[in-house]
């Protein structure tokens, strides 16, 4: 467990439905639609210091709908889109497996969040070290 100074506030947020519209199994990243109010909202939580971390479950990878590397090209296309408006996302983690094969990282489980806060804190730390 990191250091309590170490600790910080950060937001996890889902993608599909929350960052963009929710359009079932996203397969081609001409579907990718964010919501116009995210670039602002997510601006204002970089202003104030706060990591802006994406949590998402894509198992259409494991499902056979699209590859691995259309949820690379959609965050890609999400990040450069924020970017323009002056926002980021500092980080990305998702799970591309289905229900029925019971993955610690899809949500609700918490490996993902787990995995984000170990990074984050990791980072964190050696942001202090360097400091220190």
């Amino acid at each position: 467990m990191p250091e309590l100074q170490a600790l910080r506030p950060a937001v996890f947020i889902d993608r599909d439905g929350t960052i963009a519209e929710e359009v079932g199994y996203l397969n081609h990243v001409s579907r990718f639609r964010m919501f116009p109010f995210v670039a602002a909202a997510l601006r204002r939580l970089n202003e104030a210091g706060c990591p802006v971390i994406v949590v998402t479950n894509q198992s259409g990878v494991a499902r056979g709908y699209f590859p691995e590397s259309l949820v690379h090209e959609v965050h890609q296309l999400m990040m450069q889109q924020l970017s323009k408006s002056g926002a980021r996302i500092d980080a990305i983690y998702y799970c591309p497996h289905t229900p029925s094969e019971n993955c610690n990282c899809r949500k609700p489980r918490t490996g993902m969040l787990e995995q984000a806060a170990a990074d984050l804190a990791e980072a964190t730390d050696w942001i202090l070290r360097q400091l220190g």
